[in-house]
């Protein structure tokens, strides 16, 4: 895949170090409803992130217009018993026929900080629904040459599960969903975890040495996601050592609230499918 890249500045050189992966998945929630979104907003203005490098797909441009398609089946990756996750073969897809989904350009920054790990998120738009492991590959080679060691995808639950608003997430190693289980992470457990935030994990792990984290929360709290938000946070502290801003995370919250008040949006008729 021909990929176009822009460096703003020299990529920074890290000894073990952390990617935060927080990007909206899917195009039929709109930009408003997305834990990713926030997530990486706070993220970014609490460390002062700036970015260093843009990278977007084969022949379209940062500004391009959206894209629409309909891709019978899409990439996941297989959790199992213990919480640990790993990509299936490559031609094992999950059937979506009956969702309708939508690929961007996928243009997307690498941002830093003074901090000893990088955010990959998206100033508009969402994650890649098509060519998921290409596109993992493509921001992962980036990450390896900076000197990425763990790799950790924030957001929310594909499958809506009880209870609602509690922090579940899974693993690459056992070792690392062990600390996951000791900072309260509900973990995922025999299920199927599809769209790019999870795939990449996979790619990471596989391809990559990385180890690949999954903090997410389940449904059911009304937008902005004040406390599912915070949650996610406090435990990406915990096993990561990256903290946030409380004011940061106050102002952006409000500010969230504001503008979802202002444009009259709120939950969508379905929340299954949201990342």
């Amino acid at each position: 895949m021909i990929s176009n890249f822009e460096f703003i500045e020299n990529s920074p050189k890290l000894q073990d170090g952390k990617l935060i992966v927080a990007f909206p998945s899917i195009y039929m929630f709109d930009e408003f409803y997305s834990h990713g979104k926030i997530l990486g907003e706070i993220i970014a203005s609490s460390h002062n992130m700036r970015p260093f490098v843009r990278v977007w797909g084969p022949d379209v441009c940062p500004d391009m217009p959206l894209q629409y398609s309909a891709p019978d089946q899409i990439d996941f990756i297989e959790v199992n018993k213990n919480g640990v996750a790993t990509l299936p073969e490559f031609d094992q897809r999950l059937d979506v026929k009956q969702i309708p989904h939508h690929t961007q350009n996928c243009y997307a920054e690498f941002l830093r900080g003074d901090d000893d790990f990088i955010l990959l998120t998206k100033p508009q738009g969402n994650a890649p629904c098509m060519f998921m492991r290409d596109y993992s590959e493509l921001y992962l080679k980036i990450a390896k040459d900076i000197g990425i060691s763990e790799l950790y995808t924030v957001g929310t639950r594909l499958a809506e599960i009880s209870p609602r608003g509690r922090a579940t997430g899974y693993a690459t190693k056992k070792e690392a969903v062990d600390l996951l289980e000791k900072n309260d992470v509900t973990l995922m457990k025999n299920e199927v975890a599809p769209y790019f935030t999870n795939v990449i994990l996979g790619v990471a792990a596989e391809y990559y040495g990385m180890t690949g984290y999954r903090i997410n929360s389940n449904h059911g709290e009304d937008p902005p996601y004040e406390d599912s938000v915070r949650q996610i946070l406090e435990i990406l502290e915990k096993v990561s050592g990256i903290g946030y801003d409380i004011e940061v995370f106050d102002e952006v919250i409000k500010d969230w609230a504001s503008s979802l008040k202002l444009a009259g949006s709120g939950t969508q008729p379905n929340d299954l499918f949201g990342i």
